[in-house]
């Protein structure tokens, strides 16, 4: 009798042993899953900023190239009816200084930009 409930004894042993070690390891998995998931939202939420970074600058390059649009526009017309162009010279060295001192970055085309913001390899780096 001694015998069958040592042996019994180290059977629950064994079986406790086995319990708390796959409890640990359970534990060890989900804080490496823990620390996963934080790393991953890190890294979404730097790319989200980089995104919002290019969306930026996207949208200026619209606006700079919008305005182009239109004085172009204007010069067309005041050619095609014959006027001075004279008025239209300040107005084109203003623009001209605006380009220029534009970061290097915005000089790109916008879909070179595009093309870059989506990862493709028709946008330059």
């Amino acid at each position: 009798m001694a015998k069958i409930s040592f042996v019994l004894l180290v059977v629950a042993l064994i079986a406790f042993v086995h319990v708390s070690e796959a409890s640990k390891e359970k534990d060890r998995d989900e804080k490496g899953i823990e620390n996963d998931l934080h790393e991953a939202k890190d890294l979404i939420e730097e790319d989200l900023k980089e995104k919002e970074k290019n969306i930026k600058s996207l949208e200026s390059e619209v606006n700079m190239l919008t305005k182009s649009e239109k004085m172009l526009d204007d010069i067309g017309e005041a050619h095609k009816k014959g006027e001075s162009l004279e008025p239209y010279g300040k107005k084109l060295k203003k623009f001209t200084r605006k380009v220029k001192q534009a970061p290097k970055e915005k000089r790109g085309s916008v879909v070179q930009n595009i093309l870059k913001d989506l990862g493709l390899n028709g946008g330059r780096n």
